[in-house]
């Protein structure tokens, strides 16, 4: 999610969950980047292993960047063993039409699998 968004054409960002309780099945565009009815390249590369996935979302180029507030991706993890695992954005950020860096601060979930 990003709230107050100035700007925005570019989200990368890298999140962290537990491999052992999670299997992420889909990353999906979440609304926010195509808001006006642009395109959206996602790119993701997960590892499973070290329960590391790496995610990009870009507007095509040429446009401007948005503004406001929304989803950037959605996520589906699939459960593999109860217990908790967090979600954490290790590395984000956004980026504007001129790839410069756009101040920004990440929160962490919790998934309970039960």
């Amino acid at each position: 999610m990003v709230s107050g968004g100035q700007n925005v054409y570019s989200v990368p960002m890298q999140l962290n969950y537990d491999p052992n309780q999670l299997q992420v099945v889909n990353v999906s565009n979440g609304g926010f980047l195509s808001q006006d009815g642009q395109a959206v390249a996602l790119v993701h590369r997960d590892d499973s292993t070290t329960g590391t996935l790496q995610i990009t979302a870009t507007r095509p180029p040429g446009v401007g960047g948005v503004s406001g507030q929304g989803a950037v991706i959605t996520l589906t993890f699939m459960a593999k063993a109860p217990g908790q695992s967090s979600l954490t954005i290790t590395r984000g950020g956004a980026r504007d039409p001129a790839m410069q860096p756009i101040p920004m601060s990440g929160a962490q979930a919790s998934v309970s699998v039960q």
